[in-house]
């Protein structure tokens, strides 16, 4: 007999860097989280089981994947490919797919922000 494990439950993703545990406050909002913590909103829904990320609540614990402190948020523009993005900020593939836990690459969209990083090579 297997053990119960159901096939639509997603594995937390490796941190690149660090996490931190967060407890939400009055007020929060997963984008000014984000924000204060120099992260994404895709990437706190990466490593929370948050159904709704409009809801929310005081005192919720949630995992907050952490930037290197020289990273940027970039917000993807149309025409944006993670290798144009890469080219401009002297930055590898490598460290946009690994810094944002990206399963496609090729599949960003405009609107979106990702984690910048400098080269790490």
């Amino acid at each position: 007999m297997f053990p119960f494990f159901p096939f639509f439950m997603a594995r937390q993703p490796t941190p690149a860097y660090d996490t931190m545990n967060y407890s939400v406050k009055p007020g929060d909002t997963l984008y000014s989280i984000a924000k204060e913590f120099n992260s994404t909103v895709e990437n706190i829904l990466k490593f929370n089981n948050i159904p709704n990320p409009n809801l929310i609540h005081i005192g919720m614990m949630i995992i907050i994947p952490l930037s290197p402190p020289e990273a940027i948020i970039y917000t993807v523009v149309p025409g944006d490919t993670v290798y144009s993005i890469a080219q401009k900020y002297r930055t590898s593939v490598i460290n946009i797919v690994k810094y944002n836990y990206l399963s496609n690459p090729n599949s960003i969209f405009p609107g979106q922000h990702l984690v910048v990083t400098a080269s790490l090579r």
